[in-house]
C-alpha cells in the first residue's frame, strides 16, 4: 500500500494494491471496455482518462478515423452510464494525424 498527502484532501490518501473495501483508492488494469462493463450503473464520481491518440506510435495499430471515432464512442457511453449525475469526466485526447493533415477530434455527449 502507498500513501500520499494531498492537500485536497484532509487525510492521507492510500492506494491498494489490491481491491480493499477499507482503502480511498483502488486501481485497476485491464481493457477499458471491459472493465467499464463492469461498474455499476451511476457510479462514479470522477473519471479521468486518457485514450490512445491513433498517430501510429510503435506501441498502437493505427486504425482508419471512423473506425476509432467508434471506437471511442462505444468507450464513451460506457463512461456515461457508470458516472453519476453529478459525476464529471476529464477526456484527454488529441489530434488525428493523417499524411501530415492535423484533424481535431471531438466528442458530443447528448
Amino acid at each position: 500500500m502507498r500513501q500520499y498527502n494531498q492537500t485536497l484532501f484532509s487525510k492521507d490518501i492510500e492506494i491498494a494494491e489490491r481491491f480493499a473495501l477499507s482503502e480511498s483508492v483502488v486501481l485497476y488494469s485491464g481493457e477499458c471496455l471491459d472493465l467499464l462493463k463492469t461498474i455499476p450503473d451511476e457510479s462514479l464520481q470522477l473519471i479521468v482518462t486518457s485514450p490512445p491518440y491513433n498517430i501510429g506510435k510503435e506501441y498502437e495499430k493505427k486504425l482508419h478515423l471512423d473506425v476509432y471515432i467508434q471506437q471511442q464512442a462505444l468507450v464513451i457511453a460506457e463512461c456515461v452510464r457508470a458516472l453519476s449525475p453529478k459525476g464529471s469526466i476529464c477526456w484527454q485526447v488529441g489530434n488525428y494525424v493523417d499524411r501530415g493533415a492535423s484533424i481535431p477530434v471531438s466528442f458530443q455527449s447528448n
